[in-house]
């Protein structure tokens, strides 16, 4: 009968790297070896399989007689393979190859993939043993008996049949490209199933759950460890919260993911409004404007920026020089507003901003309304000076 832990033998040997990788301490070499130590598995399934011609099973541990995709497509053809799992270790094969050739360290997604590979792999080999003797009904003639099992040799083969020794490998040249094509077709399908918590988390923002829009976000920047779009939406929750040290924090790191992204040196420098530091600011957002033109929030933080850096002359030159549209929204919803940081009511006899009287307070916009996104994803919430 089959043995399943026979099979499994070369990944009991790479335990150690599958263990390291997990808690954080295995590197590409690890991802390399259980590539490998997966493919071995997957040989051993191939060669184990009684359904499978005598002829295959006796090639099935050579990678020169048996390519990589035709050992695929075989195990697919005899659905020995589920489509997830071959799509995992297609996957897997990939950046092991990747990493061989052309080093460098292994991303986040090579070490999730070789450590799913190895555990998914692991139990599917665990709950699926062969139960059928080790025949072969397709190609042995019915008077044609088993070779006797030599002593030295404790799993027992057929005899190989001539016909199959010169059957063409033209089908399975043909079945395996189409299993290739089908295993990358399941990669990206995989890739996009399931909902995205980015998505749900920017829903709830917009309805006002920061609760649950934070721990999506949370989820969010796990799943997309290259992207620092979660990091932005994360970094303005804290500063509503008051929370400046971990909104610095998450602005740090999204500029580290996105250097060039304008809304991130945009809520930075809202932050730095926050904490009185006007000057340091207007950098910001001039880095900002440079970087996204269209930026609304971005044209009004640095007109605050400046008027609150004691320099109003500065911030009428921006206003003259922002764009029309973003001139005319800022007329509709003003810089001086709640909205956008208000600045401090003018004292009398001073010279009050553009569109108050002079010891007027400054208009303030109605509950609700926010400044624009102009990435198009959700509006940011109120920004509190």
């Amino acid at each position: 009968m089959h043995d399943p832990e026979n099979t499994l033998k070369p990944l009991r040997g790479v335990e150690g790297d599958v263990i390291a990788l997990r808690t954080g301490q295995g590197g590409a070499g690890g991802v390399v070896r259980i590539a490998r130590a997966a493919e071995s598995v997957l040989r051993r399934m191939l060669r184990d399989d009684p359904t499978a011609p005598v002829d295959l099973r006796l090639r099935a541990l050579s990678p020169d007689d048996v390519p990589t995709g035709t050992l695929l497509a075989e195990l697919r053809r005899r659905d020995r393979l589920p489509m997830e799992l071959a799509a995992s270790f297609h996957e897997l094969s990939a950046a092991a190859n990747r990493l061989a050739t052309e080093g460098g360290d292994a991303t986040p997604r090579d070490v999730e993939v070789a450590v799913a590979a190895a555990d998914g792999l692991e139990q599917h080999v665990l709950s699926n043993p062969y139960e059928a003797r080790l025949e072969d009904p397709v190609l042995t003639p019915r008077d044609e008996t088993l070779i006797p099992q030599s002593p030295e040799d404790p799993e027992p083969v057929h005899a190989v049949p001539t016909a199959g020794r010169m059957r063409s490998p033209l089908p399975w040249v043909l079945g395996a490209a189409g299993l290739v094509i089908a295993a990358l077709l399941a990669v990206l399908l995989l890739r996009g199933r399931g909902p995205d918590p980015l998505r749900e988390a920017t829903t709830a923002y917009g309805k006002g759950d920061t609760a649950r829009a934070f721990a999506l976000f949370l989820d969010a920047a796990r799943a997309h460890p290259k992207s620092a779009e979660p990091h932005y939406y994360m970094a303005q929750i804290y500063r509503l919260k008051r929370r400046p040290q971990e909104a610095a924090r998450e602005l740090r790191e999204g500029l580290q993911l996105a250097p060039d992204d304008a809304r991130l040196h945009t809520e930075l420098g809202y932050l730095m409004l926050d904490q009185g530091s006007a000057p340091q600011a207007a950098e910001r957002f001039n880095t900002a404007v440079h970087l996204d033109s269209s930026n609304a929030r971005a044209w009004a933080g640095l007109m605050t920026a400046f008027r609150r850096s004691g320099r109003p002359a500065e911030a009428d030159r921006v206003l003259a020089r922002a764009p029309v549209e973003v001139r005319s929204l800022i007329s509709s919803v003003r810089a001086d507003t709640a909205t956008y940081a208000a600045p401090a009511v003018p004292a009398p006899g001073t010279v009050a901003a553009p569109g108050t009287q002079p010891g007027m307070a400054p208009q303030t916009a109605p509950a609700g309304t926010y400044p624009p996104d102009t990435f198009g994803t959700v509006a940011a919430p109120p920004l509190q000076p």
